[in-house]
């Protein structure tokens, strides 16, 4: 079963555990360890997260995107040649 289905799962159980004539005590210990699992489930997602690394492109659309090295140094003129020079015109 992967992470992702045990998350559902867990959290279907959640939702089914008021409704299965359980003493209160015992219903409070399993919802309790429930909790538990989605946590350290949430945990692991996220580790697996970030353990792929963030994908960024060398492309930026945007001269406000560029890294702080390379925007004063930005050839507006060739490397961005296809960015709108015109401003904001109206609709009408």
């Amino acid at each position: 079963m992967s992470k992702e289905m045990a998350v559902i799962a867990s959290g279907i159980w959640v939702a089914v555990i008021p409704y299965l004539g359980i003493p209160g005590s015992w219903r409070t210990i399993l919802t309790m360890l429930t909790g538990l699992v989605i946590v350290s489930l949430g945990f692991f997602l996220r580790a697996e997260v970030l353990s792929r690394g963030s994908h960024r492109s060398r492309h930026h659309l945007f001269v406000e995107n560029l890294p702080a090295g390379q925007a004063s140094s930005a050839n507006a003129d060739s490397q961005y040649a296809n960015e709108h020079k015109e401003g904001i015109h109206s609709l009408n």
